[in-house]
């Protein structure tokens, strides 16, 4: 009887240590990190500005405007290119021809082979001045350099413009997740990693294109970038956002 209830407890041991192994050879399922801000930023942002000196003649777009790449935002005073164009086409014109009368004048040799040398250069300058004009012309039309939306507008007609940034184009049809995540999470995410985001009563994936290789030592953290397709516009950029585990 004795040597029954000895059996028994032995049994009862050898089960509780094998349910003890058990439980400690599986580990626990960790879930994917959470980040401490979520945040919706445009895809693209450009402070558009222009590179010359001069008066604004025409601002052709206000704010919330929708523009095509190569569209029109603002017309700069160009006059005087304009002028320096008209004069540049007057002296080529007139040397065409002098150089056309010239070249008959030389087959019967009453002219030298160095004016029309002198001739042709100053055709050709000319013809250069007349690029640069048309290239300053071009110039003073400031154009989307992206299609997008107008986000900022800081200037007005009759200004002088200088180095400083005109107007604000942002694209909102792809928005960027900007997540931040305490430094314990690095390493577990990863380039290509698909994230369920929420933004207000949306939800929506997120395509990880970007991990910082360092940890910011103010705060502890690092930032991660992940890209939503936004075709339709429903996703507002500045919204804050959740990532769903």
């Amino acid at each position: 009887m004795m040597q029954h209830s000895y059996l028994r407890k032995v049994a009862a041991g050898v089960m509780t240590a094998a349910a003890l192994v058990t439980t400690m050879g599986t580990p626990a399922m960790a879930e994917a990190p959470l980040p401490l801000t979520c945040l919706l930023v445009p895809a693209q942002i450009s402070d558009i500005g222009s590179d010359r000196v001069g008066i604004v003649r025409d601002v052709t777009v206000r704010r919330a405007d929708y523009v095509a790449a190569g569209d029109a935002l603002l017309l700069v005073d160009a006059e005087v290119a304009k002028s320096d164009l008209e004069v540049a086409q007057i002296s080529i014109g007139a040397l065409q021809e002098r150089l056309e009368r010239s070249e008959g004048l030389l087959a019967r040799s009453l002219i030298s082979q160095d004016e029309i040398g002198t001739l042709r250069a100053d055709l050709a300058l000319a013809k250069a001045s007349a690029t640069r004009a048309q290239m300053e012309i071009d110039r003073a039309t400031i154009r989307a350099p992206f299609a997008g939306y107008v986000a900022e507008v800081d200037v007005a007609v009759g200004e002088l413009i200088g180095p400083d940034p005109l107007l604000r184009l942002i694209d909102v049809t792809t928005l960027h997740a900007e997540l931040v995540f305490l430094a314990g999470a690095y390493g577990q995410v990863a380039l290509g990693d698909v994230m369920e985001v929420q933004v207000a009563d949306a939800q929506v994936e997120a395509t990880v294109f970007a991990i910082d290789p360092f940890i910011e030592p103010t705060s502890n953290a690092f930032t991660v970038m992940a890209e939503i397709a936004n075709p339709d516009l429903s996703l507002p950029a500045g919204t804050s956002c959740q990532v769903v585990n």
